[in-house]
């Protein structure tokens, strides 16, 4: 099978920024900004659409029930490793995920487990990650008076670092920042403040799965940061739900091909992907799907890609 070009998910988001709409020169309705970009999502509701080929204009999710197997190989899964853009211009809500059991149980869902890597952002930047505090009433209390601000870790990230929020951490992705999702099948949130937006909130279920002990990881890959020749691969996130490696290339890296679905995305500079089927382009912040049944694969450029996929 060739790869898949995606075709990127605009939503319009009241703490939406500008910044990835500035690199790609696209303009949002009048007055208003888009903070979401789904890349890949096979999720109900907001599965991607395909851009060309034989499956153009199909969703990945009926590409997955059409081609299981070239597309995803051995792995059972009906979903993908869902990748996403925020772009926050203001905090967004801060938020809590449901665990796998929980979410099958309750909302008849997958776990929402997920990771931040921050391409852009302003001197002092900040995500959300955690609490100070673990006692969960205390915390209860403060999120129905309003006052749960109080009681929030902030963490400090600047461009090339890596956060990962698993399922049920408190957690939310701070403004003036231009950051990569890669994450679980999940898609429940459960908000627990909204500085004031007027828009719902959910207590009751949030305090279910909340996890007050959890504390971020955050690793740093300093942009720009490229081998002598050839490539580097180094892992960035390692979870049951999802992998994330950091490939540096100086001019040309050869994917190892292991029967699995990959997620390439362009984080720095532009490449093209070479295969057997032809030369596809993958301009910076663009993402491009190699099925499990690539016979050879190359990705020419002098670029940061972010590969994910799903381990079983």
């Amino acid at each position: 099978m060739e790869p898949i070009l995606p075709i990127s998910g605009y939503c319009v988001s009241v703490w939406g920024g500008s910044r990835l709409t500035d690199i790609r020169g696209i303009t949002p309705p009048e007055g208003q900004q888009y903070g979401i970009c789904r890349e890949v999502s096979a999720y109900r509701n907001t599965t991607s659409k395909i851009l060309s080929g034989e499956y153009a204009g199909k969703t990945l999710h009926e590409l997955i029930g059409l081609r299981h197997g070239e597309l995803l190989g051995r792995d059972p899964a009906d979903q993908l490793v869902r990748v996403a853009y925020i772009d926050a211009r203001e905090d967004l809500s801060i938020q809590v995920h449901p665990g796998e059991e929980y979410a099958s149980r309750v909302e008849n869902d997958f776990e929402k487990s997920e990771s931040w890597y921050i391409l852009d952002c302003d001197e002092g930047a900040y995500v959300v990650a955690g609490t100070t505090i673990t006692d969960k009433e205390q915390l209860r209390k403060a999120a129905a008076d309003g006052t749960i601000e109080q009681y929030i870790r902030k963490v400090p990230v600047k461009k090339g670092d890596f956060v990962m929020i698993p399922a049920g951490m408190l957690h939310a992705c701070g403004k003036n920042m231009l950051a990569l999702e890669a994450g679980s099948f999940g898609g429940i949130t459960y908000r627990l403040y909204d500085y004031g937006r007027g828009r719902e909130l959910h207590l009751e279920k949030g305090f279910d799965v909340l996890d007050p002990a959890l504390q971020p990881e955050v690793r740093h890959f300093e942009p720009g940061s490229r081998p002598a020749a050839g490539a580097s691969v180094r892992e960035a996130i390692r979870h049951p739900s999802f992998c994330v490696d950091i490939v540096d290339i100086a001019d040309e890296w050869e994917p190892e091909n292991n029967g699995i679905c990959l997620s390439l995305t362009a984080v720095e500079g532009n490449a093209v992907v070479e295969t057997a089927e032809g030369r596809y382009q993958m301009n910076h912040t663009h993402t491009v799907l190699l099925p499990s049944d690539r016979k050879s694969c190359k990705v020419k450029g002098n670029c940061r890609i972010l590969c994910c996929w799903h381990p079983f």
